[in-house]
């Protein structure tokens, strides 16, 4: 375990910093005898770190799926234009004047 003074730890604080980061933890230790213990942070996954799916798909396969859902959203659901001609006919028609 790797022990430095407080004076030097302020001086290298960098090297001090890549050295816990390699051995775990590093020491620093006050004129007074106080210790203190300095160690890296472990990192907290990301929700929006994934793994890979392995799906071997070329890049036609790809993109034909995305031009297919999207021509779906393109067209209206049959339930939309049924409505939409209701709507049209119940407007009052117009006389010829």
């Amino acid at each position: 375990m790797i022990v430095y003074t407080y004076s030097e730890a302020r001086q290298n604080l960098a090297r001090l910093l890549a050295q816990a980061l390699e051995a775990g933890e590093v020491l620093i230790q006050r004129r007074d005898g106080q210790t203190f213990v300095v160690r890296p942070q472990a990192r907290e996954a990301s929700p929006l770190d994934v793994g890979k799916v392995n799906v071997r798909l070329t890049r036609d396969e790809i993109l034909g799926a995305i031009y297919e859902s999207r021509s779906r959203l393109a067209e209206p659901p049959a339930t939309h234009r049924i409505r939409r001609r209701r709507q049209v006919s119940k407007r009052p028609k117009r006389h010829a004047r």
